[in-house]
């Protein structure tokens, strides 16, 4: 059976070009929802995945000829995975009541991750139809659901801006949408300063988070 390949897919192509503007020192030239925008105007798609006009030609002789291997192990291990888990579990129009016991099933949450409610994520990233059923925002909606969340997770950043102690306990995307802030404006102090009050753990395994706060040191050494 066919894989999903993760680095297809629009959350990791979108972490792969801001990662090509920091490492530059330059600004990332686009959001979140313009850079999946784009991705659907100049990019074929095919089960969630982008390809080149090329490349997809392949995809779809394999994929006459081989099922999707759709039972792939995926753990939910931070909001981020919850989001994409639901993206794709939500390629079909599903209640709360039907999402619920498959999403607590795949629910291996880091210990240090303020993991919103299912509901509260639902609320924030996707729409709901009058049957009750949760679906995936199309392209014009989306931008206004991105637009809400970032504001709530930038208000959530703040409150760590203003603290003193050692953060134990977070919301990691608040984090990754406080240090691109930060990194647009050139606050480079914040990015050090926050960065220092996580945990080792993190800046060693989540490869968005220390991308920012090494260059940010890079930064404030120059």
């Amino acid at each position: 059976k066919l894989d999903i390949i993760p680095e297809r897919e629009n959350f990791l192509l979108y972490d792969s070009m801001v990662a090509f503007h920091i490492q530059k020192g330059s600004t990332v030239p686009m959001d979140a929802h313009d850079f999946y925008f784009g991705l659907r105007q100049r990019f074929p798609e095919r089960d969630g995945m982008y390809f080149l006009p090329d490349q997809v030609s392949v995809y779809d002789a394999k994929r006459l000829r081989e099922d999707l291997n759709e039972q792939m192990s995926f753990f939910i291990l931070d909001e981020r995975s919850a989001i994409q888990w639901l993206q794709r579990e939500l390629s079909v129009p599903q209640t709360y009541q039907d999402i619920q016991p498959k999403f607590l099933e795949e629910l291996k949450q880091f210990k240090y991750e303020k993991m919103p409610e299912l509901r509260d994520i639902l609320d924030e990233n996707f729409l709901q139809d009058e049957a009750g059923r949760w679906y995936v925002a199309d392209v014009s909606k989306q931008s206004d659901l991105e637009k809400l969340r970032t504001k709530k997770l930038l208000k959530e950043f703040d409150e760590y801006r203003n603290g003193k102690a050692r953060l134990k306990i977070f919301r990691t995307e608040a984090i990754r949408a406080g240090f691109k802030k930060c990194w647009s404006e050139k606050d480079y102090k914040t990015i050090v300063s926050i960065g220092e009050r996580l945990p080792e753990k993190v800046l060693q395994e989540d490869a968005s988070i220390l991308m920012y706060y090494d260059n940010a040191l890079t930064r404030m050494e120059d």
